[in-house]
């Protein structure tokens, strides 16, 4: 009995403290990468906004297809003007991610620069939150996929 009580208070003292330091980790975490483009703001921002289009060059999208998975995938318009897209994604029951695509145009470039972001509103759970330290390496290579893939790809 002694050994059960021991166990259950370090347990309780141990998920208190994990959840003491996942509360210094910010709540909200936005992943972007960005890549140089060919074509016109309106042309790269009316490829990406068209969801249709995104089995052509949004690598996630592309593996489940590959892998003959039905996922029930929603994606909602938030905003669009001139230079931004914003949707919000979610597979299945899993949490939506706001994915956020802007195009920026110098004048002194020849090309244009899109830039991708997700941004994730995670809960105090600790799990979630010590979980999002690990979203770079997961979301970032898939994000560097999809703008490689929409470099190459001729827009209409």
């Amino acid at each position: 009995m002694r050994f059960i009580k021991l166990a259950l208070i370090s347990f309780l003292f141990f998920f208190l403290l994990l959840t003491a330091i996942s509360l210094f980790i910010p709540s909200r975490v936005r992943i972007s990468k960005a890549t140089n483009i060919g074509g016109t703001t309106a042309q790269v921002l009316a490829y990406v906004a068209d969801t249709a289009t995104w089995k052509e060059w949004h690598p996630l999208i592309q593996h489940l297809k590959q892998k003959g998975r039905q996922q029930h995938q929603q994606a909602k318009l938030l905003a669009k003007t001139d230079s931004t897209v914003i949707y919000q994604t979610q597979f299945n029951t899993q949490t939506p991610i706001t994915n956020g695509w802007q195009v920026y145009h110098f004048p002194s470039a020849d090309s244009l620069t899109i830039q991708w972001y997700m941004d994730f509103d995670l809960k105090w759970y600790p799990w979630q939150k010590f979980g999002s330290l690990f979203y770079e390496n997961t979301y970032g290579a898939i994000m560097q996929q999809g703008l490689e893939n929409l470099r190459q790809k001729p827009l209409p």
